[in-house]
């Protein structure tokens, strides 16, 4: 008995130390399940993947594209019991190639083309109307705001898309670096990475002072920054995955106010110009500030004329950066302009002008007062200076 407990505990031990000594020596086994990139356990990164393939066979395929010109292949994660033997290999180019070669996957490379209308439109997704709010770019913005989306007419480039190799089949992504695994404990993928550092800021070349590295080797990843680099170096920071926009909810339509816009309230003759205010994402009853609980806090503004909601609340008028004093669920954000003529693109936020205000209030009257004081002090001051 126990020596069948004996060797009951020794074939425990080879089956976890057996994705290590599986590798030949080159990769580095980051853990179990499917290799991801710098954006977490969701960011997949470009690759192909086969079946039918044996771990050997996954590592030479690697191997091979290790140093191609444009597929390079920056770590594999194979599975022994599925599909045969399941190889996946990833890097940038690795899904395949477009004719134009400017599209890096799939999905930039159909989306190349034109609108016919609006002819302004850059991308497929801004070809269209939105009918009586055109500060709505996209469908989604569109909606946001109850506004009618009426597509437009896009004409594809005709760019093709050539896929991997058979027996490869391609999956395109953004990412094309490996740094982890999806952590999931009772997956059978293992994941091995060829660059530990490909997905960490570097620091190449020569420095002017010969007695110092551009080497980053040794430093942690808090410590891989331009400071830390020295002068004739080159600086590479991080890869980063895109951080995806998630649309706006939708204007919940507050009686009294304008109709809301699609995108961040922006001033200037060309909607550039951040308008001054103040901003916060803590101020909420529940932190996040709802869109009721912002336009609350732009009427409590004497001075404001409208605000942003989204991701975080954005209130904006003269002044409003010089009330935020000691509360430290808002940050002043100073800036000239003090007017919203338009909005940046951006379905993340909605923008909403034109507070409801009691013109016979008194204490409306009183803090109008104040204001035109501060405005005539500041006036007074810069000329005397």
């Amino acid at each position: 008995m126990e020596l069948f407990r004996f060797l009951y505990i020794l074939l425990l031990l080879d089956l976890v130390t057996a994705d290590d000594s599986k590798s030949n020596g080159q990769y580095t086994h980051l853990g179990i399940g499917p290799c991801r990139g710098p954006g977490g356990v969701n960011d997949k990164v470009n690759s192909m993947h086969a079946k039918e393939y044996t771990q050997e066979m996954c590592e030479q395929a690697c191997d091979i594209r290790l140093e191609g010109e444009h597929a390079r292949c920056v770590g594999f994660a194979y599975c022994e019991s599925c599909n045969g033997g399941e190889c996946m290999l990833y890097g940038p180019g690795l899904d395949g190639t477009c004719s134009d070669p400017s599209a890096k996957n799939e999905y930039d490379c159909e989306a190349i083309g034109s609108c016919v209308d609006p002819d302004t439109a850059t991308t497929k997704e801004e070809c269209g109307v939105c009918e009586d709010k055109p500060s709505a770019k996209e469908k989604v913005s569109c909606e946001s705001i109850g506004g009618i989306w009426t597509e437009g007419t896009w004409i594809s480039a005709g760019e093709t898309w050539l896929g991997a190799d058979t027996p490869w089949t391609s999956d395109s992504h953004f990412s094309t670096v490996v740094s982890r695994t999806t952590e999931e404990k009772n997956s059978l993928y293992n994941c091995y990475d060829v660059h530990m550092e490909d997905h960490l800021a570097l620091c190449e070349g020569v420095a002017t002072n010969t007695s110092l590295s551009c080497s980053f080797d040794g430093l942690s990843e808090e410590e891989r920054v331009l400071d830390n680099c020295p002068q004739g170096c080159t600086f590479t920071d991080a890869p980063k995955a895109p951080k995806p926009k998630i649309p706006h909810i939708g204007d919940i339509r507050l009686p009294g106010w304008d109709s809301a816009m699609s995108g961040a309230c922006r001033g200037g003759d060309d909607f550039s110009m951040k308008p001054n205010g103040k901003y916060s994402n803590t101020a909420g009853a529940d932190g996040v500030l709802t869109q009721e609980e912002c336009a609350e806090a732009c009427i409590a503004e004497p001075t404001c004329v409208g605000y942003s909601h989204g991701p975080w609340c954005v209130v904006y008028g003269p002044l409003i950066d010089e009330n935020v004093g000691l509360d430290e669920h808002w940050v002043a954000d100073e800036h000239e302009a003090i007017e919203i003529t338009g909005t940046k693109v951006n379905p993340s936020y909605i923008c909403v002008t034109g507070p409801p205000r009691d013109s016979d209030s008194s204490s409306s009257v009183v803090s109008m007062s104040r204001f035109l004081l501060a405005v005539l002090m500041t006036v007074t001051v810069t000329l005397f200076l």
